[in-house]
């Protein structure tokens, strides 16, 4: 007779919701002193681990961390000095989107391993790639935002005299906000290719 699988093996919330790294761990009885007494989780998946020298690493994270919060506070106080004046003025709300990819950016800054050590797959994604993947998606929408800034100064400015608007300071440190934004995220992408990885075998390591 075929043993029945206890309902507390079901699938953990810890997979996520779609379950994207069930793969990678194994549901075992969990030993006591006097037998079995529940179950635990054991990673089966590869091991992650930066092979930059210690120093470097640390470094690394470091600026990792200064350009991201440096691109959220540039996003940020953008909005917040936006233009009164928003009529026309689609690339502003534009840059509202760039919230979503920060959010993210800022999380994977937030769970960066402060030393050099052996990441599980779901942790090396949701750290370094993740925030490679939402400094690229972040500086996209900066370049559109400030080239609709571009192109709406001048078409006013190529345009009717009696329909101009006034360029004011506001409008300057707008540009120049984005402008941060952007280098910003450029050098969040270049610290973030700076990391070297290697990837070992399950048996490699056991913490």
């Amino acid at each position: 007779m075929a043993d029945q699988q206890p309902k507390s093996e079901k699938k953990p919330r810890v997979f996520g919701r779609r379950y994207r790294y069930t793969n990678d761990y194994k549901v075992v009885p969990a030993l006591g002193m006097n037998g079995p007494r529940g179950n635990r989780i054991l990673y089966i998946g590869q091991w992650y681990r930066p092979s930059n020298p210690a120093e470097e690493y640390r470094a690394i994270v470091l600026w990792l961390r200064i350009w991201t919060a440096v691109a959220i506070l540039a996003a940020g106080c953008g909005m917040w000095l936006h233009p009164a004046d928003l009529e026309n003025r689609w690339y502003v709300p534009l840059l509202a989107i760039s919230l979503f990819p920060l959010a993210y950016q800022l999380i994977g800054a937030v769970m960066l391993p402060q030393a050099v050590s052996y990441m599980e797959r779901q942790r090396y994604e949701k750290t370094f790639v993740r925030i490679q993947h939402s400094a690229v998606f972040a500086l996209v929408v900066f370049c559109l935002s400030a080239l609709g800034c571009l192109v709406f100064w001048l078409v006013h400015l190529l345009g009717d005299p009696a329909h101009s608007i006034s360029y004011t300071l506001g409008d300057g440190i707008f540009a120049g906000l984005l402008i941060l934004a952007g280098i910003a995220e450029l050098k969040t992408n270049e610290f973030s290719r700076k990391i070297q990885t290697d990837i070992f075998d399950n048996e490699a390591y056991q913490p």
